[in-house]
């Protein structure tokens, strides 16, 4: 899902949405339709700034002179680019242009940059990141995410050059996550000490807040509403609950808001912001930001119902 720009895709990656293969979910309309090109078993990776790209890289795990691989797909206006199950691919992030991308699969367990046409690859980047804790930074298209070797700092890599910056972050531990607020100007990173905080671009704190009195268990992600005016962040497990609470946060003050406990277990874990006031659940239930009341459902069977109020 891509808040920014109301892109949804759903894919088979969640059994309790009974998806048979890539489907783009139309906002608007309510309306479904198949990713063309598409295989059954591929999983939606990322699309392009203009929206006629995508990649996909399969589910499955095909065994390949001996090793673990999977495939990767690249479609542009449905028509595929190129294709190859040279490596393990488990993240792929397109530049500006859509005309490289940063992915994930390399045998040295390092990202590389792949020519999208031509299958052409750099040699691995200096270092390992990971992009689904991470973001894209809404202003120049660059991956952001968490330094797995040092504390207090993050990565921003360059999807065309692999190119790397670290930014130092003050007093949080290990990062975990990172996410841009939504008009690129600060971020939202959580350390390993359970710690919440807002940054500028450089990295200085505008707020920080922890969230480790409500257990010692790591936080998971970070959703924003539509707005951007709060953000969620979750606790697998609680001292409150063993199925874990949701945060809410406002993102001016770095204020508690709100607690929510749930009271069922997994599947029904957050999966992803949804739009306006909404975050949806791995099991297709959109859900209230801010009391977590169902208020939808993501299912395809019912997807005419879920246009936007």
């Amino acid at each position: 899902m891509d808040v920014r720009r109301r892109l949804v895709f759903l894919d088979n990656s969640n059994n309790a949405l009974n998806v048979a293969g890539p489907v783009q979910y139309d906002t608007a309309t309510g309306e479904l339709r198949a990713v063309k090109g598409a295989l059954a078993d591929d999983l939606v990776s990322h699309v392009t700034n203009d929206g006629h790209g995508i990649a996909l890289s399969s589910a499955k795990w095909l065994m390949v002179r001996g090793h673990n691989r999977n495939r990767l797909t690249f479609l542009r206006d449905d028509v595929q680019t190129y294709q190859t199950d040279k490596f393990m691919f488990f993240w792929t992030r397109f530049d500006p242009t859509g005309q490289y991308a940063l992915i994930s699969g390399t045998p040295a367990h390092r990202p590389l940059v792949i020519e999208v046409n031509t299958g052409e690859v750099s040699e691995p980047i200096a270092h390992y990141l990971d992009a689904r804790v991470g973001d894209i930074d809404p202003l120049d298209g660059k991956l952001w995410a968490p330094d797995g070797r040092y504390d207090h700092s993050v990565l921003s890599a360059d999807c065309r050059t692999g190119e790397i910056r670290r930014v130092k972050i003050p007093a949080i531990g290990r990062v975990t996550r990172v996410r841009f607020a939504h008009d690129g100007a600060s971020m939202f990173v959580i350390g390993s000490n359970n710690v919440v905080m807002r940054c500028d671009r450089d990295g200085s704190a505008i707020w920080s807040m922890s969230v480790a009195e409500y257990g010692e268990r790591p936080l998971g992600g970070i959703l924003l509403n539509e707005s951007g005016s709060h953000l969620c962040v979750t606790l697998a497990a609680s001292k409150q609950s063993k199925w874990g609470e949701d945060i809410i946060i406002s993102t001016d003050r770095g204020h508690l808001e709100k607690t929510i406990v749930r009271h069922q277990g997994p599947p029904a874990r957050l999966a992803t912001d949804w739009f306006g006031d909404r975050l949806l659940t791995h099991t297709g239930e959109i859900i209230d930001f801010f009391s977590g009341e169902v208020v939808g459902n993501v299912n395809p069977a019912s997807a005419k119902a879920l246009s936007r109020t």
